[in-house]
């Protein structure tokens, strides 16, 4: 069970890994070192979770990764108590009056042939209570009213002083590794000295929380995302499917052209806020009941470095995104589970120390990319004003859910020409060294899963069953010399008696093939095989089998873990 504050205080403490901050990201990553055997101390200055539906909008490999967390479910069943699946992204002039534009009629069309998963809305205090419950479950513990207060690290670890925020008790926490999850402002990205780059502050915005009666204006619409933009004001809306309360986001308002009108948070008053949530209802006698105003700094800027030695820093700490494409949770999700298993692998001694730099190498760009692309969306949708000056082209939203990693723990495909690009299409990368392992429909047992439910634990080799005995044999070898698992599986031609079996094609649309065969998919010939690594991201591929075969597989494995 969790620790509380006072418990703590009692003693020093000597863990493996220290996280500062229980939000969405300290609790994600609590929880996936959890998953991977590895005992973690969390301190979170609040009391508790998310009071507010911060991150309301959870991505296809966010899911994804709550799914090989066995929440999924859930998860699920929380987010469809409130919102309505399947939801759309639209433009209005007004709720009630005229729609301008609809970018994404429906979250979810199209996405059977690239995950299992399926994106969804959810309020981050819902979501973060099921995570944390996860994490302890998994051995984690999770301190609350406890801030840090200073930290030094050294050749072996890291030595932190905690205090609690109301007894002022400290206590001293000696940790392997620590990971930052402090939000934008980080004391600990300070301290460590490192800068954000990226764009100048947008605006000085707001969120209002608030009841109101919209479901006339809502008129049974399902709209997951609704921007609002006219004379009054620019910002966006989420309403419950009951459409009696929700959160309208201001970025702007009045003339924009005024110096004002990117400081809408001068105003908090309640007055203010109902006036907004008329505004953007486009009713002018809407009764609105005013629960809570908060106000923030609408910045687009990412990290220039993700750690210093044995600190690492993920989340808000690492970037900071306006909340147009729903990227920064997300990415922040991602940040926490890439970061486990290498910290998972190094703790054990299956990995050399360098494995963790290509969490930085990894991560950045990623991180890059999502902010860019939210800043990209703030000014097209909400503030075309700012101009096009320094904004990047855009790119779908898909390519930036699933990244595109290059880095020592990625074994190059000499037969492939690298463009250069930070993003790929999940539905062309073909198990591509770097990528996303490819999601395949396949028969187990009767039953019907992901080729995705075979990875998040370890690392995972995929061969033809008729043609992949050799490389079973081969990932004994090599699991037996490096002393690191290897789950090694056989997908077997539809009809066939192996214990994994592909799907026969089958067509949905316009004569589309829905599903793909395990070579095709994988971009790898009968006798090929592909290597994945624990968090899902394909390692290392061979197109055809070879003599060496075991040789091979042990130098990419080596090659990945820096050994």
């Amino acid at each position: 069970m969790a620790q509380e504050g006072l418990e703590l205080l009692d003693g020093d403490q000597e863990v493996p890994v220290l996280i500062v901050g229980g939000s969405l990201v300290g609790l994600s990553t609590s929880m996936f070192l959890g998953l991977h055997g590895i005992a973690c101390l969390s301190v979170e200055k609040h009391q508790g979770t998310a009071i507010h539906p911060r991150a309301g909008y959870f991505q296809l490999r966010t899911l994804e990764l709550l799914r090989l967390a066995g929440i999924e479910d859930q998860v699920i069943a929380a987010a469809h108590a409130l919102y309505d699946p399947n939801g759309g992204f639209v433009a209005v002039e007004t709720l009630a009056g005229r729609e301008i534009t609809s970018y994404m009629p429906d979250i979810n069309q199209g996405v059977e042939d690239v995950s299992p998963a399926r994106r969804l809305f959810m309020p981050q205090q819902v979501l973060e209570p099921l995570i944390k419950s996860r994490a302890l479950k998994l051995g984690s513990r999770l301190v609350y009213s406890t801030e840090l207060v200073s930290f030094q690290q050294d050749a072996t670890g890291v030595t932190a002083h905690v205090r609690h925020v109301e007894t002022l008790r400290e206590a001293r926490i000696r940790a392997r590794y620590m990971v930052a999850c402090d939000g934008n402002r980080s004391p600990v990205r300070e301290a460590l000295g490192i800068a954000m780059q990226g764009h100048a502050v947008m605006s000085n915005s707001i969120t209002i929380y608030f009841r109101a009666d919209c479901s006339s204006a809502l008129r049974g619409r399902n709209l997951g995302v609704i921007y609002v933009n006219n004379p009054k004001i620019r910002g966006f809306f989420r309403l419950e499917k009951t459409g009696l309360g929700g959160f309208l986001v201001i970025f702007t308002a009045g003339d924009i052209h005024s110096p004002a009108a990117r400081n809408v948070a001068s105003d908090l008053s309640v007055e203010r806020a109902v006036q907004h949530v008329r505004d953007a209802v486009g009713d002018p006698d809407l009764a609105v009941q005013v629960e809570d105003v908060a106000s923030w700094v609408a910045v687009s800027r990412a990290a220039e470095l993700y750690g210093r030695g044995r600190v690492f820093i993920a989340g808000d700490a690492a970037h900071h995104m306006p909340p147009t494409g729903g990227f920064n949770g997300n990415t922040g999700v991602q940040d926490a589970h890439n970061l486990a298993w290498k910290i998972a692998c190094v703790t054990r001694g299956e990995a050399g120390p360098e494995l963790l730099d290509t969490y930085d190498h990894e991560r950045r760009p990623a991180g890059e990319l999502a902010m860019e692309q939210a800043y990209q969306r703030y000014v097209t949708r909400s503030d075309p004003d700012l101009g096009t000056h320094g904004m990047q082209k855009p790119v779908p939203d898909m390519h930036v859910e699933y990244n595109r990693y290059r880095s020592r723990a990625v074994v190059h495909d000499a037969a492939y020409e690298d463009d250069g690009a930070r993003d790929i299409d999940p539905r062309r990368s073909r198990a591509l060294p770097g990528t996303r392992a490819p999601h395949l429909d396949l028969r187990r047992e009767g039953g019907l899963i992901s080729s995705l439910d075979l990875y998040g634990h370890g690392f995972v080799l995929l061969a033809r069953a008729e043609d992949g005995a050799e490389w079973i044999a081969a990932a004994a070898q090599v699991a037996a010399e490096l002393r690191v698992p290897i789950a090694a599986y056989l997908v077997g031609r539809p009809g066939s008696a192996a214990a994994l079996v592909d799907l026969p094609p089958h067509r949905r649309t316009a004569g589309q093939l829905f599903s793909r065969s395990f070579p095709e998919a994988h971009g790898i010939e009968a006798s090929g095989a592909v290597l994945v690594r624990p968090d899902g991201y394909v390692g290392w591929r061979t197109a055809r089998h070879t003599p060496d075969a075991a040789a091979r597989l042990g130098s990419a494995l080596r090659s990945i873990l820096c050994l």
